[in-house]
C-alpha cells in the first residue's frame, strides 16, 4: 500500500526475484486499465470459440500464465465486484475456469496485489468486498511517501544522475542551490516525480551544472514561499550535512 509513484511494483517485482519463485514468469496485471468486458478473459482465458470474435484455439489468461511464479494485481481497488467475488474464488481454490469452458485448471501462483487507495475505508463503503481484503492483506508492505524520508532525496536523485550519465557518457552534476531545491519539495509524485524531474533537468540544461534554471517552476515556486518557515534550522543543516557525506 502506498500513494502513486513510490515504487509498489518495484518491491513487487523485487519480493519474487529474491523470492523462491524467482524462476517462474512474473506477471504484472494493471487492474484499472483493462476494460470490464474485458477483464474475465484476460485473467481466466477462454474456451476454444468461447465467443465471437475469439480465437479458434482459445487463449491462456494471466493466472495460467503466471503457473509456478508471481501475479501482480497493480490497482486492485479499482477491480469490480464481479471480478472480486471470482479472485476471492481463486485464492480459495486455486483454481481457474476458463471462460466458455468447464473444466477447472489447477494453478500455483503467489498474489501480490497493490493499491493507492485505503481499502479499508472502501470495504465501509461497501466498494471493495470484506473477505477478499482480509484474503489480501495477509502481509502488508506500507510504502512510505518520499516527503516523510527527506533525507533519502539525494540518494535517488544522485541516483538517476549517475545512470544517466553512464548511459550518455557525461559528468553532469547537481548545483547546491538545487540540491537544496529537491529537498525542500514536497513531492506529490513521489520518487516517479523526481526520476521525471532530474530526468527533464538532465536534458534540457546547458552546462555540466543542473542549476536552479533547469528545475520545473512549479518546484521552485513550490519551495520557495513555505520551505524555510516548514523546516527548523537544525533539520536543514541537517539535509546539508548528510548531502556533503554522500558526496
Amino acid at each position: 500500500t502506498g500513494e502513486s509513484g513510490v515504487g509498489k511494483g518495484l518491491i513487487a517485482k523485487q519480493l519474487h526475484e529474491e523470492g523462491n519463485r524467482c524462476e517462474g514468469p512474473f506477471v504484472t496485471v494493471n487492474c484499472g486499465a483493462i476494460p470490464d468486458n474485458l477483464i474475465e478473459s484476460e485473467l481466466f482465458g477462454y474456451a476454444p470459440g468461447a465467443f465471437t470474435g475469439s480465437r479458434s484455439d482459445g487463449k491462456k489468461g494471466l493466472f495460467e500464465v503466471a503457473q509456478s511464479g508471481t501475479i501482480f494485481l497493480d490497482e486492485i481497488s479499482e477491480l469490480p465486484l464481479n471480478m472480486q467475488v471470482k479472485l476471492l474464488r481463486v485464492i480459495q481454490e486455486r483454481e481457474i475456469t476458463p471462460v466458455g469452458g468447464v473444466k477447472p485448471i489447477p494453478i500455483d501462483v503467489r498474489f501480490i496485489s497493490a493499491t493507492r487507495q485505503n481499502l479499508a475505508e472502501m470495504v465501509e463503503r461497501g466498494e471493495f468486498r470484506e473477505d477478499l481484503y482480509y484474503r489480501l492483506n495477509v502481509v502488508n508492505i506500507e510504502t512510505l511517501p518520499l516527503r516523510e524520508h527527506p533525507t533519502d532525496i539525494l540518494l535517488y536523485a544522485n541516483h538517476v544522475l549517475n545512470a544517466l550519465n553512464a548511459k550518455y557518457k557525461t559528468g553532469h552534476l547537481l548545483s547546491d542551490r538545487v540540491k537544496y531545491l529537491l529537498m525542500c519539495y514536497k513531492w506529490p509524485g513521489n520518487v516517479r516525480e523526481l526520476i521525471n524531474v532530474i530526468t527533464s533537468a538532465y536534458a534540457t540544461c546547458d552546462s555540466y551544472v543542473i542549476e536552479e534554471m533547469d528545475l520545473p517552476g512549479r518546484l521552485v515556486s513550490g519551495t520557495a514561499g513555505n520551505s524555510v518557515s516548514q523546516m527548523k534550522l537544525s533539520e536543514m543543516m541537517n539535509l546539508h550535512e548528510a548531502a556533503i557525506i554522500r558526496d
